[in-house]
């Protein structure tokens, strides 16, 4: 059989266990949110990458630099386009 203890705590000391337990199991749960991302233009995009936005728009139409649709927009995610340059660079082209 399960082995029970009983005991008698003052009723704050219970009410502060009860809110760790609780609290420490909230954090398990409820992690910390992402961190959104900074969205750009196709103009910022074409200028970060020193190309004309008909350039960018063919390597977005070949699958070369990842973009995002957001209702009719078009969207670069900054960190994606700094990545493609670094790359475009290293290589002498954009992968």
């Amino acid at each position: 059989m399960n082995d029970i203890l009983l005991s008698s705590i003052p009723l704050k000391d219970f009410e502060a266990l009860i809110r760790d337990c609780m609290k420490s199991e909230f954090q398990k749960y409820n992690p910390a949110p992402p961190q959104e991302e900074e969205l750009i233009t196709s103009t910022e995009a074409a200028k970060i990458l020193g190309v004309s936005k008909v350039t960018l728009h063919f390597w977005k139409k070949e699958g070369r630099i990842k973009f995002y649709k957001i209702g009719t927009r078009i969207r670069f995610k900054k960190s994606e386009v700094w990545e493609a340059l670094q790359t475009n660079r290293k290589y002498n082209r954009l992968v």
